[in-house]
């Protein structure tokens, strides 16, 4: 899964309710089902790394870093920071923890088959689909 999807829906999950804490762990936890299921994975990770800073930025200078919105989405990115790590060389993938990238939680929770770019296109429709609902829940 992109990390931009994950940061979209852990934000759309975060905008239904009024906690930090409560958004950032409904971020987290919200990242399981979308690594199981087969997925395009977007291999630039500079680019996405661009692209995050870009939307954490606008979320903050819009006055968003203390919303719930801003706290699920952060969490919705928190568990791709160890894949980010042993895909720069840092650590290496026996220390990844989080379900779906750490190989013996695979046998219980595994992670989705990777997909062609093709099939990115409902990962954009699910940003899109998460954008609006954050969107439309921050201006109630």
């Amino acid at each position: 899964m992109t990390v931009l999807a994950h940061m979209a829906v852990g934000a759309a999950a975060g905008s239904f309710v009024g906690g930090k804490g409560t958004a950032f762990a409904l971020g987290v936890v919200g990242h399981i089902p979308f690594d199981v299921i087969p997925h395009y994975e977007f291999e630039k990770i500079w680019l996405e790394a661009s692209v995050l800073a870009v939307v954490f930025g606008a979320m903050l200078l819009f006055g968003l870093g203390g919303s719930s919105i801003f706290w699920g989405a952060l969490g919705g990115v928190v568990p791709d920071i160890e894949n980010l790590l042993w895909k720069k060389g840092v650590i290496p993938g026996r220390w990844k923890l989080f379900p779906g990238h750490n190989e013996r939680l695979m046998k219980v929770i595994p992670h989705g088959r990777e997909l062609p770019a093709r099939h990115a296109w409902w990962q954009v429709a699910i940003v899109a689909v998460s954008a609006f609902v954050a969107a439309r829940n921050v201006a109630a």
